[in-house]
């Protein structure tokens, strides 16, 4: 057992299950578990998935471990996230970062994709000394990797939603539904979600090259960024005067209620400007 601090402070109570002879071992957290628990799952059912979890993820093989020690087998494994910078302060002491308007870009490797999702490790600032490498270089490739490990997807609002439901109800009581429930209005602004195509750490796509530029040049006019999470953000084109204060009061009212709270980005909101290529702070 090991407490394991995650996004935005928040510690978690991690269970590790690990072989001797292997160096590497999933982290299963079982803070979820214990509200599940409070809810009536019982604790067979608990230790049921806890056992498929492990399963799932113990045949993760990263090969020689050394690779971890020579930066040279790393290059094309280095990304970037984002993250916010008040509440993670603590951590940005530890941790080599960028500050962007009111976050920070993180960095850290991919290492494997299996089955059961990504092996995934923080690069700290001991990790930067022990290779010789600055934070400007990490960004160098991290640039260049990300776009490429996590490529993004642009999506309306709507097309997400029933790829959601899909997964779990029949399709065309799903696509009924979603025409009633979505159906198009005028007085509406249109919304779009950006991700990378695993949702995991997609706000990252803000920052990709020429991708928020080739959305704005398609809708013709400046894109108001929504933080979603920092999984993904919702793009909305400026159009309509648009009612900033409003927005930014749906985000901290979101943040509050719906996000999980390591999730959350921020309760700021952005915009991106057509002209000058660049993404800045509204309120």
């Amino acid at each position: 057992m090991q407490k394991i601090t995650k996004n935005n402070g928040i510690v978690l109570d991690g269970l590790i299950i690990g072989k001797a002879s292997k160096s590497i071992a999933p982290t299963i957290y079982l803070n979820s578990y214990y509200m599940h628990f409070t809810h009536g799952m019982s604790l067979e059912e608990i230790l049921e998935d806890i056992i498929s979890a492990y399963k799932e993820n113990n045949d993760v093989v990263l090969g020689d471990m050394r690779a971890l020690l020579d930066f040279n087998y790393l290059n094309d494994k280095v990304a970037f996230k984002l993250i916010q910078r008040e509440k993670n302060k603590e951590l940005l002491k530890a941790v080599p970062y960028i500050e962007f308007l009111d976050l920070a870009v993180v960095f850290y490797l991919i290492l494997d994709e299996h089955k059961g999702g990504q092996m995934t490790a923080l690069i700290h600032n001991s990790h930067m000394e022990s290779w010789g490498v600055g934070k400007e270089e990490l960004y160098r490739l991290a640039e260049k990797n990300t776009p490429i490990l996590l490529p993004p997807e642009i999506k309306t609002m709507k097309d997400v939603m029933r790829d959601f439901f899909r997964k779990n109800f029949e399709e065309l009581w799903v696509d009924n539904m979603l025409d009633d429930l979505l159906e198009f209005d005028l007085e509406n602004p249109a919304l779009y979600v950006l991700s990378n195509r695993k949702y995991i750490n997609g706000a990252g796509c803000i920052l990709y090259d020429e991708c928020l530029r080739n959305f704005a040049i398609l809708q013709n006019t400046d894109i108001i960024i929504l933080p979603s999470s920092v999984h993904e953000t919702i793009l909305v084109p400026d159009r309509d005067n648009l009612d900033y204060k409003e927005l930014q009061s749906m985000v901290t009212e979101i943040n509050l209620s719906e996000v999980p709270e390591e999730d959350i980005l921020s309760n700021r909101i952005y915009k991106y400007s057509i002209h000058d290529c660049r993404i800045s702070l509204i309120v």
